[in-house]
């Protein structure tokens, strides 16, 4: 190799420091975003089962959860959802946080409604239940607020609202 061989050689092509940018593109801003939806995915993917698991048991044993007499928002195991919601508009706010209201108010902890194998959400929130709320025939949810940490889903849905995961009970 002789001395103008040396100076005709780039240390660096054009392309290589295309293909260089583009990897400090992926890996600061589409790798991290991808992570984060499919963490999140799996947490729903994940509270949908263990719901619909503890929903099984809850009505294998549900005759024994009404004759106990007890009623009212029970949270099993996990923290309650955060009390404060994240604030879009003041219309919808006002919606969210009178069902939101609706479930945590007077929620107590009552892991005797649950049983010992009752899981909480993949959010670490506990599942709710529902006894006595509205009347006798009304449904009874078990239900997780979901990613948001809202609960949207009133007291009498036939079917859970907003990205809220619930078995319905009766």
């Amino acid at each position: 190799m002789t001395t103008g061989d040396v100076a005709r050689k780039s240390p660096l092509s054009g392309a290589q420091v295309a293909a260089a940018l583009a990897a400090i593109l992926m890996a600061t801003s589409v790798l991290p975003l991808a992570a984060a939806w499919l963490l999140n995915e799996t947490r729903i993917a994940q509270t949908r089962t263990r719901v619909l698991r503890a929903g099984e048991e809850l009505r294998a044993n549900f005759s024994l959860v009404i004759a106990s007499g007890v009623s009212g928002v029970a949270c099993g195991p996990g923290r309650p959802p955060d009390l404060v919601l994240p604030v879009v508009n003041a219309r919808a706010a006002a919606a969210a946080l009178a069902t939101h209201d609706a479930w945590l108010r007077g929620a107590r902890r009552a892991p005797e409604w649950f049983g010992p194998r009752m899981p909480a959400d993949a959010w670490g929130r506990c599942l709710l239940l529902n006894l006595g709320e509205g009347s006798a025939d009304g449904p009874v949810w078990l239900l997780s607020a979901g990613p948001n940490g809202v609960v949207e889903t009133p007291p009498d849905a036939s079917a859970p609202v907003g990205d809220d995961i619930g078995d319905r009970i009766r």
